[in-house]
């Protein structure tokens, strides 16, 4: 149910984010261990976490998460998070996956905010409560973690 998609201004900034969503212990990698086959409604079957890490040559930042709309063929929809430096390049360990963990969290509470509107059959209280004691597993585990 959740994706991510990663936009990266160069290889660096690349290697530097993409072992915290996607590596073995990546946040994304716990959330699709932690959630299949679980259900979450009828009606959203991807919600889309696309970030944009800041690097030599970056043609897009948000400055504000930014909301996609809702596509009810496909029931998906996505949201743009910048990756700048200041708010992950130069953090330490934890503190960039606090970034990933609160980016998450707080994509997911602003599509939910969206989307209440209109009325459509999506639990959003049960994948909030799954993604709080995933991340919370996600931040116990030990440094170096971009290894």
């Amino acid at each position: 149910m959740i994706g991510y998609y990663l936009n990266t201004g160069d290889e660096q900034g690349s290697e530097m984010f993409s072992p915290y969503v996607w590596g073995d212990s990546g946040l994304g990698q716990l959330i699709k261990r932690r959630t299949s086959g679980k259900s979450y409604g009828s009606d959203l079957d991807l919600l889309l976490i696309k970030f944009y890490i800041e690097g030599k040559f970056s043609s897009y930042l948000p400055l504000e998460p930014k909301l996609g709309n809702y596509t009810s063929r496909s029931k998906d929809i996505g949201i743009d998070i910048a990756v700048t430096k200041e708010l992950f390049h130069s953090r330490n360990e934890f503190e960039r996956r606090e970034f990933v963990v609160d980016s998450t969290l707080n994509a997911v509470e602003l599509i939910r905010d969206k989307l209440k509107k209109k009325k459509l059959n999506i639990d959003f209280d049960a994948l909030i409560s799954d993604l709080n004691e995933i991340s919370a597993d996600y931040l116990k585990k030990k440094e170096p973690y971009g290894i």
